[in-house]
């Protein structure tokens, strides 16, 4: 073999290691093969092709600090579409409002995770489709967008410790990732403890700044125990709150595993807070604010290609301070169930169906609060509706199809809402209802989900 033409060989293949390894290596395998070079000349090419690479930058992803020992980055896009009627019902008869039928980004988020070492990573991630106004004005307003999470994490054999903002555990369908909900929406239940306080829901759950502690202790091959607790400030949000004050919650669940597809949970989430909504002005540490807490008892159980989960949220809104009947100047005690049955019929389509209920024993709902994107405008004169009632129910039924489980999937489901009961306060804080108002909603909703 000519001496030159074999080190031309050599050498292209080593050009062409640096940018393509798979490629490179049957390349190199074929010239050994063909007796055209030896296994060491083989060998001491692709070592010299992988120094170069590493050198290049070809086998990384570019970060600031050398000392990051893993970079990793994930995204989720959901398009929806949603057609959502509205009505309130008096004796003096129907006032219908304005229909809701638009097509928006859900969701669009993107996230990285720093692993530095030594159990010690990093973890941000911003939802450029967030509309966290949705259901506080009608219609509501447009954000750019905002943080869905943002955390550092050190994780030992003590457990694992996130500092920074995420959610804290109240709710099974508020904790359950929005990736893998059964359903379009999360229930009115979820919403009416998860989003944002406004007088009516309560900001109790959802995402909070501080500190989150959780393990997990394997008792037996089929037992598990997880638990956790955290220390966060009272209000939701990332940035300053001008709330003095401190939320503390716990949480403990067992799940008995006999095969994957056929496993059982019980659990329990306890949180106690303040209740912002009762004030938001600003407040001396240790709390002048009414007082919130509760408990959230859950279980979900999968037979093969049956899942059934249900809870109940209930707290206590304990009367700290002095203010009117008619901003809960009384103890408020809003409870709430939520129960769910999906069934794939085949790997492909599932059916869904669930149920909830809230008595908010006087503390008021409206539809907007429970129901996403309901717009509560009258259709015939612009004027805004604001039916505020003390009990709510709806149903749903779905379909769901997963193209690749998850990763690729669309979801179609109608929801019946149903508000009853407007109230008025009384001067001890009891309240007095009126039986004969009831507000409707109606939602179809259809939604594509993509997970990269």
């Amino acid at each position: 073999m000519n001496s030159t033409l074999k080190s031309m060989l050599i050498a292209a293949a080593a050009i062409t290691s640096v940018s393509a390894f798979g490629q490179d290596k049957a390349t190199l395998d074929l010239l050994v093969k063909k007796g055209l070079i030896t296994a060491e000349e083989r060998a001491k090419t692709l070592d010299e092709a992988a120094k170069a690479r590493l050198a290049s930058g070809l086998n990384k992803v570019f970060v600031k600090e050398d000392n990051a020992k893993r970079l990793t980055f994930a995204g989720r896009v959901q398009t929806q579409w949603e057609s959502i009627g509205y009505s309130e019902t008096t004796a003096t008869g129907t006032v219908e409002g304005i229909d809701t039928n638009n097509v928006l980004m859900r969701r669009a988020y993107l996230g990285f995770k720093a692993d530095i070492g030594e159990g010690i990573s990093a973890e941000l991630v911003y939802n450029f489709a967030d509309n966290s106004d949705a259901g506080v004005s009608s219609p509501p307003t447009v954000r750019a967008g905002a943080f869905d999470k943002v955390i550092f994490t050190h994780d030992s054999s003590l457990g694992k410790f996130d500092l920074g903002y995420q959610k804290v555990q109240w709710g099974l369908e508020e904790n359950t990732s929005s990736s893998k909900l059964f359903t379009v929406e999360r229930s009115l239940v979820t919403r009416y403890w998860a989003e944002a306080e406004n007088a009516r829901r309560t900001g109790f759950g959802a995402r909070h700044v501080g500190l989150h502690y959780s393990n997990k202790l394997v008792l037996d091959a089929a037992g598990t125990l997880e638990y956790g607790a955290a220390l966060v400030n009272a209000k939701q949000g990332y940035n300053t709150t001008g709330i003095n004050d401190f939320g503390t919650y716990a949480n403990v669940a067992y799940t008995y595993k006999i095969t994957d597809t056929n496993r059982h949970t019980v659990g329990v989430n306890w949180g106690k807070n303040a209740d912002v909504a009762a004030s938001n002005a600003v407040t001396n540490f240790g709390g002048s604010l009414d007082e919130i807490s509760g408990f959230n008892p859950y279980f979900k159980s999968q037979f093969d290609k049956l899942v059934i989960q249900g809870e109940m949220q209930t707290t206590n809104v304990d009367q700290k301070v002095a203010t009117s009947a008619a901003i809960g100047g009384a103890e408020r005690d809003p409870t709430g169930y939520n129960l769910i049955l999906a069934y794939k019929f085949t790997d492909a389509i599932e059916g869904v169906v669930r149920y909830s209920y809230l008595d908010t024993d006087g503390r008021g709902i409206r539809a907007s609060d429970g129901f996403r994107d309901t717009t509560m405008i009258n259709a015939a004169t612009g004027a805004t509706l604001s039916g505020t009632y003390n009990k709510a129910s709806s149903y749903y039924v779905g379909v769901n199809y997963y193209f690749v489980d998850h990763n690729a999937k669309i979801c179609f489901g109608y929801e019946k809402g149903q508000l009853k009961d407007t109230f008025s306060y009384n001067a001890d804080g009891s309240i007095t209802t009126n039986s004969a108002n009831k507000a409707d909603v109606d939602a179809f909703r259809l939604q594509a989900q993509v997970l990269f």
